[in-house]
């Protein structure tokens, strides 16, 4: 059999899955469900915090909450808009939620969804042995199946660690900023100065690092419309830009192997079917 088999076999295993998953799923939904309240928009929108724009409905401030893998998937799909530190906008109307918008997982479903990757993955183990027309493609084939598998298991432990600093460091930046209230201002003068501020002295240093923040700014949160609840770490994006080009590049190998191992095949897989040989009645 050839690789492109091993494709074909792996998109097999998750369609199915995602066919178990969705066997209850409405289909071709077009009537809208109205939701009655006693409140009017106004009155509701008075309780939004002033410095904030909303950005999918007027309600974000009540209940948004979106899914960690779903800002990082906002900012992988911003790099393929190449936006990058767009000014935030004004909120307009909606007529639909994005299928990247995701509400937290439960630890449950978020396993399963690993086993299932890590299933899609190990399929294409099933080539380690395969007769490659090169040593080379072989070589290769081996190297993006451990890159593959590799780039989940990394993917995963900077998850854990993001969402665990995440949940720890909400409450000490607010305990942070409680105690700089009561610290006098005497106090408060005789610390460090911000680096932007001992740079005050050198104009051309500080605008060149005022254009350097931009830019990082930008790739924290790279939302088109500015969305503030959209914005990573640092030091979480970088790592997983990274991981995304491994990925990436593993499988658009896969993709380019299962096209050029075709040569490979013998002239009589290319050979039309009589099917009359088999059901006589059809010719």
């Amino acid at each position: 059999m050839a690789v492109a088999g091993i494709g074909c076999l792996s998109f097999i295993f998750c369609s199915v899955l995602v066919a178990g998953f969705w066997w209850h799923k409405p289909c071709d939904v077009v009537a809208p469900e109205t939701i009655e309240i006693d409140k009017t928009l106004e009155d509701i929108a008075e309780r939004a915090p002033r410095d904030r724009r909303w950005q999918l409905t007027p309600l974000d401030f009540t209940s948004r909450d979106d899914w960690w893998w779903s800002k990082v998937w906002w900012n992988y799909l911003n790099i393929l808009r190449l936006n990058f530190g767009s000014e935030a906008s004004e909120g307009g109307a909606v007529d639909r939620i994005a299928d990247s918008v995701q509400r937290p997982l439960p630890r449950l479903q978020q396993y399963m969804m690993l086993a299932v990757t890590a299933g899609c993955f190990a399929i294409f183990f099933l080539a380690w042995h395969h007769a490659f027309p090169t040593w080379i493609e072989r070589s290769i084939w081996r190297i993006v199946c451990l890159l593959q598998m590799g780039t989940m298991v990394i993917g995963l432990a900077i998850s854990e660690a993001a969402q665990a600093y995440e949940a720890v460091g909400k409450p000490i930046r607010s305990w942070s900023w409680k105690l700089s209230r009561t610290v006098p201002l005497t106090q408060q003068s005789e610390r460090p100065k911000p680096a932007h501020f001992r740079m005050a002295r050198y104009p051309r240093a500080q605008a060149v690092a005022e254009r350097i923040d931009r830019y990082f700014d930008g790739i924290r949160n790279n939302s088109l419309n500015g969305d503030p609840d959209l914005k990573l770490p640092l030091k979480v994006i970088l790592p997983l830009y990274v991981l995304g080009f491994f990925y990436m590049f593993s499988r658009s190998y896969i993709l380019i192997e299962d096209a050029i191992g075709l040569r490979q095949q013998p002239a009589s897989a290319y050979a039309t079917v009589e099917w009359q040989k088999f059901w006589p009645h059809l010719g």
